[in-house]
């Protein structure tokens, strides 16, 4: 009865609490709509002001009259300061430009052509931030309708290329072109497979146009598949394809911010520079998967070294030659693989190859120990975790395939493998002490004695259970995130085929380990089970700070005096290195303290 009543109360101090908090809600909420008005006519005021900004420093340098040209910069530069641009490509572009284009106006005098040049960048940079705004605002429409839109004016394009009257062409494709930004993200969001295929076109299109002279057999294809790709997309005769992170963004898009940030670095442009770093950084992850799949020393690399530019740029005595020796680095890592990577089922066995095995190791380890001691019947405990991490696996698969582009800069998923290694660090590392302590007959015979029953039981195999399970659900979310990542690029039938015959050869290997194992002696059989635990506790250890390094949750201080041994999970950083020399230092205490009090033993037995 009485907690019947205390419920009761619960629910009316809950409904009280909802009243208030409306009543509150209420009074302001006039308040806060009048002040969010406000802000935002303030911006878009001052966004408004930009374009006929640029244009009227533009007129002024054509009448060579510089002064004029640099007032109007100037107060682009006050209306550009107002606005409160996040941090993506589009507004790093036009901080870039501001700043190049003042520079440039300082020394117009000695160098008007540069000064000129500089305007139109900018120029060409706002239009294109205004446009990319004002179509966020536009209201949503659907992407079937967006590409409709384009039809009329891609069948006076074809009818001005077939007439050869490419003066009218070359117009009527700026229309097009002028229009695309407004209606490109309701394609893209809708059927990015369209998306692409709608860019290239575009693409071809304009270089058959601008080529000397005009390719007009190409132009025409060109503007004919264009044509026949919208009809198709309204008739739905092309379904939308999974979009992925990975689509969004390509590794030459990507050298394209470095370029830029190199430009800014040369002009003493620093924050603008690191403006660009933080866009790469940004669109890192919609291309990691497939650089991994190329080089995983460029992806270590690169995920270590991307950081140091603002490092070295934001820092009270800037190192721009550092900064730029670092960019020059990535950008070399990168422009090898700026060409289409085409992967085969040998790239998709690899990798489940590579991960599997590291999975094989921990489940040898623990099934091995089972079988030795005669106990398969606890055996469940350890395939309950291995289930149960595919289980997790799978669902995650599915999961990513859709909030992988949701997560911000991939912070989730690296901070997810992250928090997943440093977890099993800890059941490993108790794990592991357990297998050394049981390393000679004697004490293995008087664990048996002193532990059978519900202590071996409900004690370590708990441990195994989620031990097996989170090394699976770790090596199957990269897994996953290494598929995602080459899905575009790799023919259906060839993931299937590498996953397959790569997924028998495991379970031929796992077999073949795990029976092995079994019939080791006692004593060799629990020294390697605890040398093959502690070699993934170091592991795990420095893979999963590395991901939180990536995902921003803790700092990562670089040395090159530092090595990086992927297969061991070392990283030339300060954070990964120092609790791996300490965590390697307790194992050996741990094995030392072990042997030493089996010295005094043996003297009594002799």
């Amino acid at each position: 009865m009485a907690g019947q009543n205390q419920h009761t109360i619960s629910r009316i101090l809950l409904l009280l609490i909802a009243i208030w908090a409306g009543t509150i809600a209420s009074s302001t909420l006039g308040f806060n709509q009048a002040a969010y008005a406000a802000a935002e006519a303030q911006e878009s005021e001052q966004l408004n002001k930009l374009l006929p900004l640029v244009g009227g420093a533009l007129a002024a340098a054509g009448e060579g009259d510089w002064q004029d040209a640099r007032e109007h910069i100037k107060q682009a530069n006050e209306s550009w300061e107002q606005l409160k641009t996040q941090a993506k490509a589009d507004s790093a572009d036009v901080s870039s430009a501001l700043a190049h284009a003042t520079e440039a106006l300082d020394q117009a005098a000695d160098k008007p052509e540069e000064a000129k040049s500089a305007l139109s960048v900018l120029a060409k940079a706002i239009n294109a931030f205004v446009k990319s705004e004002k179509a966020a605002e536009e209201p949503a429409r659907s992407g079937k309708d967006a590409a409709g839109s384009l039809l009329p004016l891609a069948e006076k394009l074809l009818s001005g290329i077939q007439a050869g009257q490419w003066e009218q062409a070359n117009a009527v494709y700026k229309q097009i072109n002028d229009s695309w930004p407004p209606i490109e993200q309701s394609i893209r969001s809708e059927n990015f497979t369209v998306y692409g295929k709608l860019e290239t076109s575009m693409s071809m299109i304009r270089i058959a146009l601008q080529a000397e002279p005009p390719r007009a057999e190409d132009a025409e294809a060109n503007i004919t598949a264009l044509i026949t790709l919208i009809n198709d997309y309204k008739d739905g005769k092309i379904t939308a394809a999974a979009n992925t992170a990975s689509d969004e963004l390509t590794i030459a898009d990507l050298i394209v911010m470095l370029n830029q940030a190199s430009k800014d670095i040369i002009a003493g442009h620093y924050e603008e520079a690191d403006g660009q770093m933080q866009s790469f950084i940004s669109s890192w992850p919609s291309v990691e998967g497939q650089v991994q799949i190329r080089s995983a020393a460029a992806y270590q690399d690169i995920e270590i070294k991307m950081t140091d530019v603002s490092k070295y740029l934001l820092a009270a005595s800037p190192s721009p030659d550092k900064a730029e020796a670092v960019i020059e680095q990535i950008r070399s890592r990168l422009e090898p693989m700026t060409s289409k990577a085409k992967y085969t089922a040998w790239d998709a066995g690899m990798i489940l190859l590579r991960e599997g095995l590291e999975a094989i190791l921990v489940l040898a380890a623990l099934l091995a120990y089972l079988k030795r001691t005669n106990n398969q019947s606890k055996n469940i405990w350890v395939w309950s975790g291995v289930w149960t991490g595919l289980l997790l696996s799978i669902a995650l698969a599915l999961l990513l395939t859709t909030a992988i582009a949701e997560a911000t800069a991939g912070s989730t998923r690296e901070a997810m493998e992250g928090i997943t290694g440093l977890v099993s660090v800890l059941l490993m590392l108790s794990v592991g002490n357990w297998l050394h302590k049981k390393s000679n007959l004697q004490a293995w015979n008087k664990y048996i004695d002193d532990r059978m029953g519900n202590a071996l039981a409900k004690g370590s195999l708990w441990s195994l259970f989620i031990v097996s399970g989170l090394a699976i659900l770790r090596e199957g979310a990269e897994t996953a995130i290494f598929y995602i990542g080459m899905a575009g690029s790799i023919e259906p039938v060839q993931m299937i085929l590498g996953i397959v015959v790569t997924f028998l050869l495991l379970l031929i290997i796992g077999f073949a380990i795990i029976r092995f194992s079994a019939k080791l002696p006692i004593r060799p059989f629990f020294l390697v089970a605890s040398a093959l635990i502690y070699y993934l506790v170091v592991r795990f250890l420095g893979e999963s700070i590395h991901s939180l390094q990536i995902a921003s949750w803790l700092p990562a201080h670089s040395s090159e005096s530092l090595a990086t041994l992927g297969f061991i999970g070392v990283y030339p950083t300060w954070e990964t290195t120092i609790p791996q020399f300490l965590v390697l230092a307790v194992i050996l205490t741990r094995i030392g303290f072990v042997q030493l009090r089996k010295v005094p033993a043996r003297g009594l037995a002799d």
